[in-house]
């Protein structure tokens, strides 16, 4: 049985929603819209469900904040985004300071969506595949920098701030590191009964 690939679509335009959903039907593997939010309101509140592997983006709203800025504000999320744009002039910023699996331009070519799926599908797989490595050993932590990988007691942690792309590891002894993944790769590979997401930046280490 081939297992859904879960999805929020965040788009203030409804027509194009119901486009969207045109395009991606009979999609293999078969794609279910979980959530739909049209003002950043919504999109907050799909964020904090935090539910979908993968999230296709509008970033304007027409509302005081993009998108973009909402997701600043929650330092990172789990998912995968696919952003779909009208628009050129945010790409440079997606790209270099979000995990943005694709930019894609309106009007959507079926070639560019697919193009852009194949790689949340291999994105959401490897995660799995991560997943089951750090099932086997959960207190620890792999902090890597540019030459090697430091390994930590997750009871040496205090806790982990969202900082953009990155995120900084705060250790009990008051020193850092700071790691080139998002907080989001955190909270989906850390145990969930170990670790708690107490703001949209901070996830904390509550032990055993």
């Amino acid at each position: 049985m081939i297992e859904q690939i879960k999805a929020y679509i965040v788009e203030d335009d409804q027509e194009n929603i119901d486009f969207f959903k045109i395009l991606i039907d009979g999609y293999i593997p078969p794609i279910k819209i979980i959530g739909e939010a049209t003002n950043q309101d919504e999109f907050a509140d799909l964020l904090l469900k935090d539910e979908a592997d993968v999230i296709f983006l509008d970033i304007e709203l027409d509302e005081q904040k993009t998108s973009l800025e909402i997701l600043d504000d929650f330092g990172g999320v789990s998912a995968e985004i696919v952003v779909i744009s009208g628009s050129k002039e945010y790409a440079l910023k997606a790209l270099n300071e979000h995990n943005i699996a694709a930019y894609l331009l309106k009007p959507l070519s079926m070639l560019s969506l697919n193009k852009a799926l194949i790689k949340v599908h291999k994105n959401i797989e490897a995660k799995k595949e991560i997943q089951k490595l750090t099932a086997v050993k959960t207190d620890v932590i792999a902090i890597p920098d540019l030459t090697s990988i430091e390994i930590i007691k997750t009871a040496q942690l205090s806790y982990l701030e969202a900082a953009g792309k990155y995120t900084v590891v705060h250790l009990l002894n008051g020193s850092s590191r700071t790691v080139s993944k998002n907080l989001g790769t955190y909270i989906e590979t850390l145990p969930k009964h170990k670790f708690f997401r107490i703001h949209h930046k901070y996830l904390i280490y509550r032990g055993k």
